[in-house]
């Protein structure tokens, strides 16, 4: 229940928290505390919208919260509304506190709060960056004290230490790394409840951000958020008559995925990997990238549920900033500049080299053939063909080794190693293919046929080698320097996946196989690792890695393939339904779980987690129908 990141004024860029955290407090009878640990706290979203509910409750203060908030759909505003419930059996002073750790364009230097007086409302900015907050009770009261100050130097916490004895002191001003808090004052008749109202609006200039607070003022938090929800519902619930025939907790899991995905897409088209900020102890950097890949698979799945503006946006986005070589960078800023990266110009022997990882490009291509063969959009196609089609391909080609016609090396992935990866062949092969139909719809036969030989030469390489006689499956990858890594990797699901394969095909069924063996995680938790021997985030030695729901997910989608009856399909059934069930209460899914108590690891949620839910679940109605079809009236 504490804000911890404000995106503004793209989705993932800037971030003026950065993990620094609002808190809500209350006071009463001299006592105070800071919703966290000592509150018993449930957290969800209304169903099929982006309104938040969070139930609290202390009993060592006896009082009760039952909160909303959202970011309304239309105008840059955080609404929330607080019901305050007096659980004692006399009546009471009640106050409510929030505070605010600015750290504006994620700097903590140059910041000034100040409480603005005609209307009662405090206000930080820096440069273009203003942001006020105000707020007012259902009685019609505002803000009833407030306080800006200096944290962190001098030796000063901040405001909110001010806000523990029940009393803030006013200062007006304060400038450099400041904070502020405010207060709303209840007065509560035994087991009673009353509303607080609060709100923050965003924007670039100090009248931009009057004006939203004017709007709140007119039509009132209650409205916004019943617009909103309105706005949601109707987004999320477009066209999906067809999912009846999944358990109700499968569907609520599958729109809530769609709806967190979208709070991730920029009105630019960038697909942020993740907003949480956690990951900032761990590396001084983010997730709030745009990666081709995660963006790719985002959009596939945008499109499989029915959503095709959304992805339209993403290919848009990835038109503007494609290399002119015909290349993705390793990463992405909102803005469409080229984000951070750990991969290096040179390899080890000094040598130049790509910092790339291909499959990302190849998968870009890819995700875009499954957009048109779903949505026909054939002007649209037109304006990004030269750029993703043509440069991409053309790319691609030349990223062959003319020895072996696998790809180059690049960076896998996982982001971790160089070499040739049996996952990256199988994206390019794919992609290749998907440039080769696009040239047929555009009666270029000459560039069909070049890209159509191309691919069918990429998967014979492949199977020439990338497959293991002995051990009877496809291997990780070869090393640039021509070791042969036999790692079990469930990656090696894009054979089938990026459709080069069957997921019927004896090669896949084996490789498959050796990845339910290999992979699995024997605890309680269950779920598919990574790798062997996977030590990211690493729990424990006895078990290959912790369970990725990713990965869990490319196996429910083979186990959907694959399925040639209803009995059959119910195995990818079961396995969607452990994903739902290692979800959070609110129906995040992160990047992965620790494989004994089930909580959350690194970044959460995870769009690509998101995504691969949406996938499966799109992809396992499908085969329902297609199977339930094929079915005589006795079956």
């Amino acid at each position: 229940m504490r804000i911890r990141d404000i995106f503004y004024p793209n989705v993932g860029l800037e971030n003026h928290l950065s993990g620094h955290e609002f808190k809500v407090g209350v006071w009463s009878d001299q006592k105070f505390d800071w919703i966290g640990e000592n509150w018993e706290i449930v957290m969800k979203y209304l169903p099929d919208t982006l309104i938040g509910k969070y139930l609290a409750k202390s009993r060592d203060l006896e009082i009760g919260l039952e909160m909303n908030d959202a970011i309304h759909n239309f105008y840059n505003l955080f609404l929330r509304k607080v019901a305050v419930t007096n659980q004692s059996d006399k009546r009471r002073d009640v106050r409510v506190f929030f505070t605010h750790d600015f750290h504006i364009y994620g700097q903590d230097t140059g910041d000034t709060a100040m409480f603005e007086p005609v209307l009662k409302a405090l206000v930080h900015y820096k440069r273009q960056r203003y942001f006020l907050i105000d707020g007012v009770t259902e009685e019609n009261t505002g803000i009833y004290q407030f306080a800006t100050g200096i944290k962190e130097s001098f030796g000063r916490e901040g405001t909110w230490k001010d806000a523990e004895d029940g009393v803030l002191e006013g200062n007006p001003v304060a400038q450099g790394s400041v904070d502020s808090t405010v207060s709303f004052r209840l007065e509560l008749e035994p087991q009673s409840t009353k509303t607080v109202y609060y709100w923050i609006a965003s924007g670039t200039s100090l009248g931009e951000v009057k004006e939203l607070d004017s709007q709140v003022k007119h039509l009132g938090v209650e409205q916004m958020l019943l617009e909103t929800a309105n706005y949601w519902s109707a987004w999320v619930n477009k066209g999906q008559a067809r999912l009846s025939v999944l358990p109700r907790d499968i569907i609520r899991m599958f729109k809530t995925s769609l709806l967190i995905m979208r709070t991730h897409v920029d009105h630019d088209g960038a697909i942020i990997a993740s907003c949480d900020s956690d990951v900032l102890h761990f590396n001084r950097d983010t997730y709030g990238y745009l990666w081709p890949r995660d963006g790719a698979i985002a959009a596939m799945a945008f499109d499989k549920a029915g959503f095709q503006e959304v992805s339209r946006l993403f290919f848009q986005f990835c038109n503007r900033v494609i290399a002119e070589d015909g290349f993705f960078h390793h990463k992405y800023s909102p803005d469409g500049s080229v984000g951070s990266s750990w991969h290096a110009l040179v390899d080890s022997e000094g040598q130049p080299q790509l910092p790339i990882q291909v499959d990302e490009t190849a998968l870009v291509l890819f995700a875009l053939w499954k957009h048109f063969q779903i949505n026909r959009d054939l002007e649209f196609i037109g304006e990004v063909y030269p750029r993703l089609v043509i440069k991409a391909s053309e790319f691609l080609l030349s990223y062959r080794d003319e020895e072996t016609g696998l790809p180059k090396p690049s960076f896998d992935l996982w982001e971790e190693r160089r070499g040739v990866y049996t996952s990256s062949a199988a994206a390019i092969c794919a992609a290749l293919g998907a440039a080769s139909k696009f040239a047929k719809v555009f009666y270029d036969r000459q560039r069909q046929e070049t890209l159509d030989q191309a691919a069918q030469g990429m998967k014979q390489a492949i199977l020439t080698h990338l497959y293991d006689q002995k051990l009877g499956r496809f291997i990780k990858s070869i090393t640039p320097d021509g070791i042969r890594d036999s790692t079990v990797d469930s990656s090696l699901s894009f054979l089938w996946s990026c459709e080069v394969f069957s997921a019927r095909d004896e090669v896949v069924e084996r490789t498959m196989s050796a990845i339910v063996n290999q992979l699995w995680v024997k605890t309680e938790m269950g779920g598919v690792a990574r790798y062997e021997n996977d030590s990211y985030h690493r729990v424990a030695q006895d078990i290959p890695g912790n369970p990725w729901f990713i990965c869990t997910l490319w196996l429910a989608r083979w186990q959907i393939a694959r399925a040639y009856s209803l009995e059959e399909l119910k195995k990818g059934l079961e396995l969607l339904s452990w994903v739902v069930s290692r979800a959070l209460k609110s129906g995040v899914l992160a990047e992965q779980i620790d494989p004994y108590k089930g909580t959350p690891l690194s970044a959460s949620p995870l769009i690509w987690s998101h995504a691969e839910f949406v996938i499966a679940v799109a992809e396992y109605l499908d085969k329902y129908q297609k199977l339930v079809s094929l079915m005589s009236p006795g079956d």
